[in-house]
């Protein structure tokens, strides 16, 4: 771990996870601190910081200061800032929390991923509405030495279509959705064992949500050996859970964490999301 100066690193989990300090976003972070944070991050994969009263231009510079962001291809906008995309539920019944509450990577249903989610808290419930992570390093490392060997050669399909149901498909205009869905993102095959493109460690890339199978296998033994990949990575061990406040922000390293939002809340709920896309964290 590195030994930081200009913040404290506070962590959160055994796994992954840290709280930052020492830092104010409505503020310009000076090279120094950014190269600080950006180690942070590689250190725990997710960090947290509390109490950043932040204006929409405040975040959008913070994300920037790590790479180009992210205009999403289905999710809205917030009005006149096209980079941050809105997540707002008034319970965590809403249907469209289906597509947070499983586990998964980003945008893996494209070739190039993002390289990191900033996610700010505008409205918190009174209760419940926690985000989890978990360590896809570690949901390699604790596979044993011959399944690392029999997936190091294996190649996996992400499909966002995977989401829709078929009573969504069979309303009106449901085919035609689902056929410009798929034509807009068309399935991207990647290596279910990862390599991160900056610390080198191997990872675990599966999403419950998007994955849908695996190349070359048969149905039958692609479906039982992703059932045991998703069970896996619902290992509590390799997990750590925030617990968002008002103005709390939350960065993720997308190539090497999947997240899980949980749906247990009864009260409003609104997030902001900027996504920072490349391989690499921009130099200072």
């Amino acid at each position: 771990m590195a030994n930081y100066t200009r913040i404290r690193v506070e962590p959160v989990a055994g796994s992954l996870g840290a709280e930052i300090h020492g830092v104010d976003l409505r503020e310009p972070v000076d090279a120094a601190t950014y190269l600080e944070i950006r180690q942070a991050l590689l250190d725990n994969l997710v960090i947290f910081f509390r109490d950043q009263d932040i204006t929409p231009e405040q975040q959008i510079a913070f994300g920037k200061l790590f790479g180009d962001l992210h205009i999403h291809p289905f999710i809205p906008s917030l009005k006149d800032h096209k980079e941050i995309i809105v997540l707002r539920a008034n319970n965590g019944d809403n249907e469209n929390l289906r597509l947070a509450n499983a586990w998964h990577e980003d945008l893996s249903y494209t070739y190039d991923p993002p390289l990191a989610g900033i996610l700010r808290s505008v409205t918190c419930p009174e209760r419940g509405g926690d985000t989890m992570w978990v360590n896809l390093y570690r949901a390699y490392d604790t596979l044993s030495d011959l399944m690392k060997e029999i997936l190091g050669g294996m190649s996996a399909w992400h499909d966002v279509t995977k989401t829709y149901r078929r009573q969504e498909l069979q309303q009106e205009g449901g085919g035609e959705r689902y056929w410009q869905t798929f034509k807009k993102t068309p399935p991207a095959l990647h290596p279910i064992v990862g390599t991160h493109p900056e610390t080198g460690r191997k990872l675990l890339y599966v999403s419950e949500l998007t994955t849908t199978h695996i190349e070359g296998l048969k149905e039958r033994e692609s479906r039982a050996l992703l059932d045991m990949l998703f069970e896996h990575i619902d290992w509590k061990e390799l997990h750590c859970r925030f617990y968002w406040r008002k103005n709390s922000i939350a960065m993720w390293d997308n190539r090497c964490t999947a997240h899980y939002a949980v749906g247990d809340y009864w009260t409003p709920r609104e997030m902001h999301r900027v996504t920072v896309i490349g391989r690499e964290f921009r130099q200072p």
